[in-house]
């Protein structure tokens, strides 16, 4: 089912004239150099390689073949997600993903998600500038897990990601500019996710890369942080591809890492675990039933059967996966089984207001997360949540409020409401409300409920 076209983004009439001057004339919120870490866990003195955010966004981008362009996706996606995570590979792995090092083509990292307001404690540690994520529930990604486990994250976009990054975020203003984020075709994030379950529990993990991150001791994330050794389990991609620009405009796949698997690397034991571009939104079928099987009725996705757990089996130290999104839509082992990458990514918005209020940075909602399982989410709102959203920067509404789409990036929703969630604690806010660009001053902004985050599910 192809999506209604883009919408032009009309900003609000003052957008770029009386609250553009107005914006121009206060201070710049913004340092010169976005924080690389959460200033709450600082590194000790002398830490080694201490993350540093990939930054220095192009104004421009190279023009290039990219070897993913010639294979049909539909008809062959493990190719396709292999071309694809060869791409993101090359050089970043010699480097061990410090991305603006890389000697083949640099990457860069979205700002503004080293500090969540200390709302929710999932801002950047230090060492590879993780970020938390969704944690995996008892079971959810081995019959052996009978722990939670915390899951942490980092993503990066290649140059023509940047350039877009580099739009929104380095203004005139200071304030990031939502309107800009459209990302050009052929823009490509990668996502690296690990998980602190141990070996025992998930036996596929065995011979996983490694990384030390400073996080908390368990998944009540209790304060203060601590070194945890993390193993990698899942690996996410996704590709502004022209042949879908009617739809979505983006394709996405999810891997897991399959210690038991034949390949010699980590990275040769990357399995896709499917690739979608879209979300059936005509297709209900089976979307209240639990567990982990293959919807035949989809046609936007391409799921690996092979994977699918399969009762009684002794699977070893292989990988398999124990769930998919809503009615056996896309979604990566960590990820949410109300959802999808698709529809979680697509409401990757913000508040479309024109002065600093109360509102100013809340993302758009993107999931039921009352819906802990497939069987509890409320059909009733199955069109608000996978209704197909297209790619690019334009208006939403929903709840009849406005918001300005992201163009897929939850990064980018994340940080803007990371930015004006601190803002609100900010001398600056004063002489905000004195210009007349806050309709509230900084007391009673900070009175207000803080903004929700961006998330796939309740914790």
């Amino acid at each position: 089912m192809a999506a209604a076209a883009p919408l032009e983004v009309n900003k609000p009439a003052d957008q770029g004239t009386e609250l553009q001057r107005k914006l121009l004339a206060t201070p710049n919120p913004a340092p010169s150099r976005f924080p690389s870490f959460d200033p709450r866990y600082p590194p000790p003195p002398g830490t080694p390689d201490v993350f540093q955010l990939s930054q220095d966004y192009p104004k421009t981008f190279k023009e290039e073949t990219f070897p993913w362009s010639a294979i049909d996706f539909k008809a062959f996606p493990t190719e396709y997600m292999g071309a694809v995570l060869s791409y993101c590979l090359e050089g970043n792995v010699d480097v061990d993903f410090k991305v603006q090092d890389n000697k083949v083509r640099k990457w860069y990292h979205a700002p503004w998600l080293h500090d969540d307001g200390d709302q929710f404690g999932a801002g950047r540690e230090y060492h590879h500038g993780l970020t938390r994520e969704r944690k995996a529930r008892p079971f959810e990604l081995h019959r052996s897990q009978s722990a939670p486990g915390q899951n942490w994250a980092v993503g990066f976009y290649n140059d023509r990601g940047g350039t877009a990054l580099g739009k929104v975020w380095r203004t005139a203003s200071g304030y990031p500019d939502p309107y800009a984020s459209t990302f050009p075709v052929n823009t490509v994030a990668c996502k690296l996710l690990f998980t602190d379950a141990s070996v025992e529990q998930i036996p596929y993990l065995v011979g996983s890369k490694t990384w030390t991150a400073n996080i908390y001791p368990d998944t009540a994330y209790n304060k203060p942080r601590v070194d945890k050794p993390m193993r990698l389990l899942q690996l996410d991609v996704a590709v502004k591809d022209p042949r879908v620009a009617d739809t979505t405009g983006w394709i996405y796949g999810t891997f897991v890492y399959d210690g038991g698997g034949a390949g010699k690397t980590v990275w040769d034991r990357m399995v896709p675990v499917g690739l979608s571009w879209g979300d059936d939104r005509q297709d209900r079928t089976d979307a209240n039933r639990d567990g982990v099987f293959v919807n035949t009725s989809l046609t936007q996705a391409r799921i690996t059967s092979s994977l699918v757990e399969q009762t009684g089996w002794d699977y070893g130290n292989r990988a398999y996966v124990r769930h998919h999104g809503l009615g056996g839509r896309v979604n990566g082992p960590i990820d949410s089984p109300v959802s999808s990458c698709i529809s979680c990514h697509g409401r990757a918005g913000t508040y479309a207001g024109t002065t600093i209020g109360p509102k100013s940075g809340q993302p758009m909602a993107m999931a039921y997360f009352a819906a802990s399982k497939p069987s509890d989410f409320p059909l009733s709102q199955f069109d608000e949540f996978f209704k197909p959203i297209p790619g690019g920067a334009h208006i939403e509404t929903q709840n009849n409020e406005r918001f300005v789409t992201t163009d897929y990036s939850l990064q980018l929703t994340g940080g803007i409401r990371n930015f004006y969630q601190n803002l609100r604690s900010q001398p600056v806010m004063k002489a905000l409300h004195a210009r007349g660009v806050s309709a509230m001053a900084a007391k009673e902004l900070q009175a207000v409920e803080p903004l929700p985050k961006v998330a796939r599910d309740a914790d």
